[in-house]
């Protein structure tokens, strides 16, 4: 929920920026039911209660599978690969860890989190995880809005947003730009 929020954030500084989000209804992105696919996914086996917790992590994992193909399909536009550099990291930590993202103790206490133990949980607390660091060791409070943990891939993610709308909302080259140079002058004699 963190990395939606700020994302929403990101794209509102276009704005602040002076610039229009129009040009962002005029993208043509490829595939795009594959991220939605995955959205959905993530969705379901989140919100579910009581989610198997073996299927939950197969699950997770192929919703970056189908992330990655989105991501590819769609490579040629800018922050593309930042994104899916901060992606693969989070996959990283997920598949090293059995399809869960492992959360440190700290962050999740800074959250106000309880550990779950039996359901599926897409970020939990995991004794002597693996590649610990690309975990969520990061948090915002408990008693700030959107309390959550968060990774050094999500924060990837965010840049790769935030300079994939500003790219993308910048002003078209105006037709003086993108004329050669004038022509120097003669020199006086």
């Amino acid at each position: 929920m963190i990395i939606i929020v700020a994302s929403l954030l990101a794209v509102l500084t276009v704005p602040l920026s002076g610039r229009s989000l129009a040009p962002l209804a005029h993208l043509q992105l490829r595939r795009v039911w594959l991220v939605w696919l995955s959205i959905g996914t993530q969705l379901v086996i989140t919100l579910v209660p009581s989610f198997p917790n073996t299927l939950g992590e197969v699950l997770h994992l192929a919703t970056f599978v189908s992330s990655g193909a989105f991501a590819w399909s769609n490579r040629h536009i800018p922050g593309t690969l930042v994104i899916a550099g901060g992606a693969a990291l989070n996959l990283a930590a997920i598949a090293a860890n059995g399809g869960t993202m492992p959360a440190s103790a700290w962050a999740w206490r800074v959250a106000g989190f309880d550990s779950k133990v039996g359901s599926f949980e897409n970020s939990n607390v995991v004794r002597s995880p693996r590649l610990g660091f690309l975990g969520d060791v990061f948090a915002v409070p408990s008693g700030w809005p959107f309390a959550n943990v968060f990774s050094i891939g999500d924060v990837i993610i965010l840049i790769g947003i935030a300079y994939f709308v500003h790219r993308a909302c910048r002003p078209a080259a105006t037709a003086e730009s993108t004329t050669a140079a004038p022509e120097p002058a003669p020199a006086l004699q």
